[in-house]
């Protein structure tokens, strides 16, 4: 008998049946006990799952994370739930014999897919309550594209702060956990991290994006399209739904941590706009912010600072038109990372580049040239200079930076 919404036993996130359009190759899921669940639970929990579950497994003392093996999440859905007769029909199909036969079959079960989607989600549920009765869940994420409109589901999503975010923050994995512990909290992090409403304590917010910002921060430069890209433009998202649009947005944005606050700047969900005008200044927030990061979190400076130079000319592939006419203000704003850990010639042949685009030809090549002070020949720094060189009508300069880049060798840049 299924439970009435004032007697849900667990938080069940993305309860329900899923769209058969959302089910694919792979799915991945976690189970978090209210208390350590022994050895001997855990292989009666892990033997029962529905089989589109059960290839892969990592336990800690209160939580598994489980999914589908490799591609076969909505395979193994079709084979083990689809109805009578076409599972068994399929089950004795031989693809290397038979494959018109088998073919058939699969065409037969495909047809009835959205059954076999439904009973696997049913035979997740009961799955579930009996793992409950063995030991007790605080709460289950489930496969995606279930409706946002089921009850279990709108109630979990409202109690999820309540019941889990001090579990999430203070868990200290078992040794090899750490991992899988990191991708529960980063996909439980929206629901952690949205603004409360007016009056309410919004401290668990503030720390739950302070800690993922700082768990996804980038330690390296980030390519645009890249895996990386998109960790900090999630993050930067989840700050811009908690600063809000509100009279209090810069309020909110300051009772995060400067890491965090760097992480909203250098996304696209920032509106500068309205940021330049609270702070006309942004080159010097930017430094103060930077200066004022945690030791172990200063190689995430100049990786976020060229995002957000790169958004302030619109200097990225999310663009049509670049904004050339902020080329002076992007500099500026890299200038503050020309100090910190990973800065390259590269970065003061970016900043040249910026100057260049405000129209400030000479600055870009003083530039160029004191990254080559700082850096020695480089090709791409010869290169700015060059350019600048010849923004600015100069000719004979041009031709000595040509010079100087045809001597590089290829190697030297």
């Amino acid at each position: 008998m299924k439970p009435t919404p004032a007697e849900y036993p667990f938080l069940f996130i993305n309860h329900g049946t899923p769209d058969v359009e959302s089910v694919g190759k792979c799915e991945e899921v976690f189970l978090w006990f209210r208390a350590p669940v022994g050895a001997a639970e855990r292989r009666r929990i892990q033997a029962a799952v529905p089989s589109a579950l059960q290839r892969f497994w990592h336990w800690d003392r209160e939580f598994c994370y489980f999914g589908s093996e490799g591609d076969s999440y909505e395979f193994a859905i079709l084979m083990d739930f689809s109805p009578e007769p076409a599972r068994a029909a399929l089950r004795a199909a031989d693809p290397a014999r038979d494959p018109k036969g088998w073919h058939r079959a699969y065409r037969a079960a495909t047809a009835r897919f959205d059954e076999a989607v439904a009973a696997f989600a049913a035979d997740l549920e009961r799955w579930l309550l009996e793992v409950h009765a063995l030991s007790p869940i605080a709460a289950f994420w489930g496969p995606h594209g279930t409706p946002d409109d089921d009850p279990w589901h709108q109630w979990s999503v409202a109690a999820f702060s309540d019941v889990m975010a001090d579990r999430l923050a203070r868990y200290a994995p078992e040794r090899g956990g750490r991992e899988s512990l990191d991708w529960i909290r980063d996909r439980c992090a929206h629901l952690l991290t949205a603004a409360p409403a007016a009056g309410a304590d919004d401290a668990v917010a503030v720390a739950a994006l302070d800690a993922a910002c700082r768990r996804g921060r980038p330690k390296q430069y980030v390519p645009r399209m890249s895996y990386d890209e998109g960790e900090v433009l999630r993050h930067g998202e989840l700050v811009a739904a908690f600063v809000g649009d509100g009279a209090d947005w810069r309020a909110r944005l300051e009772r995060l941590a400067p890491l965090t606050q760097l992480t909203l700047l250098a996304s696209y969900d920032v509106d500068h706009a309205r940021l330049l005008r609270a702070y006309p200044a942004l080159p010097e927030r930017a430094r103060a912010l930077v200066e004022a990061l945690a030791p172990d979190e200063r190689r995430a400076a100049l990786p976020l600072l060229v995002m957000l130079a790169q958004t302030v000319t619109r200097d990225t592939p999310a663009f049509d038109r670049r904004r050339r006419r902020s080329g002076e203000l992007a500099a500026q704003i890299l200038r503050a990372g020309f100090d910190q850990p990973g800065c390259r010639g590269a970065t003061f042949a970016r900043a040249s580049r910026y100057l260049r685009w405000g129209g400030r030809a000479r600055e870009a090549r003083a530039l160029a040239e004191e990254g080559l002070f700082r850096y020695g020949e480089r090709r791409t720094l010869v290169r700015a200079a060059l350019k600048a060189a010849r923004a600015m009508g100069d000719e004979k300069a041009a031709r000595k930076y040509e010079a100087r880049l045809t001597a590089l060798t290829p190697t030297a840049s």
